[in-house]
């Protein structure tokens, strides 16, 4: 009798094993592989030169901004505001959203800016020259295209936010403007957590 009760709870226990197992891999949604986030040396906020090596290690999130923007850019500031107070509970987890718009996107105005998205620490707005922050849109994520209406040509527009892991590969391109897009990152980021961020 003791030989078969031992056997029925082992059954019983390979059985819940299995289980749990298949609800764990229920979670991890498949993310694609698109190009490497190439090298890249801004400055935030607070002045600090924020470089893609002190991203190395984390999942981030990017987006392409300006903060004259009340419409479009405003909508996207506050789903990663939103992204930002979900993140609370993990260091692992950034927000970087780079200004299009240099001239006007000074540190003291980003600060400012970030204040009035109650932005934590890990949520970095970068700003630098015009150049680089259109080479990083255009080639690096190449998510953005050229304002046709810009007298200049090179004013980038996007409302595409990306996910990069923690080798600093994008996995994945999202509507900024979709209503479900805060919570489809949640999730995608949750797979990339239970995979070691990779």
């Amino acid at each position: 009798m003791g030989v078969l009760a031992a056997t029925i709870a082992g059954v019983i226990l390979a059985f819940a094993y299995q289980s749990w197992k298949a609800s764990e891999q229920r979670g991890i949604v498949p993310l694609d592989r698109f190009n490497a986030v190439p090298e890249f040396s801004f400055t935030d906020q607070e002045g600090r030169t924020i470089t893609s090596a002190d991203l190395k290690g984390k999942i981030w999130v990017a987006d392409f901004i300006s903060t004259r923007g009340t419409g479009l850019f405003a909508a996207m500031s506050g789903r990663f505001a939103e992204l930002d107070r979900n993140f609370q509970k993990s260091d692992r987890l950034k927000l970087v959203s780079f200004t299009v718009d240099p001239e006007t996107d000074t540190i003291a105005v980003l600060k400012q800016y970030a204040r009035g998205y109650e932005a934590s620490d890990r949520w970095y707005f970068l700003t630098g020259e015009k150049d680089k922050l259109n080479a990083i849109a255009m080639s690096g994520f190449q998510l953005a295209d050229q304002d046709p209406k810009s007298v200049s040509g090179n004013n980038i527009r996007t409302t595409k936010f990306a996910l990069v892991d923690a080798d600093g590969i994008i996995r994945a391109y999202y509507d900024g403007m979709s209503p479900e897009v805060v919570q489809k990152l949640l999730t995608d980021i949750g797979s990339l957590l239970r995979r070691g961020g990779r």
